[in-house]
């Protein structure tokens, strides 16, 4: 290694212009990605309804439903993470790391 290569590895340098997206992989795994948020996120509206309908059901004199409320809420918020998650990786992707 030479003093002007600083560490680098030898080999062609990469075009500035060249993005993650020009990769079949990288752009597959992106569409695996998004379509896992999408499913996520049609999760995430299902609890929220069920939430509602559940409420509704409780205002309305038919029962506590506090126990499956709590857990519907709780998965809706793990459902976010999850969401987070899968866009941290979608942005890693994008970043080219």
């Amino acid at each position: 290694m030479s003093r002007l290569d600083c560490g680098r590895p030898s080999g062609p340098t990469p075009s500035p212009l060249a993005s993650p997206l020009d990769q079949p992989e990288v752009r597959e795994r992106m569409a695996v990605l998004e379509g896992e948020i999408a499913e996520l996120a049609r999760e995430q509206a299902a609890c929220a309804a069920e939430v509602r309908g559940l409420m509704e059901r409780e205002a309305a004199g038919e029962g506590p439903f506090a126990q499956e409320i709590n857990a519907l809420k709780q998965r809706k918020m793990m459902l976010a993470t999850e969401v987070q998650h899968r866009k941290v990786k979608l942005n890693a992707l994008l970043l080219g790391a």
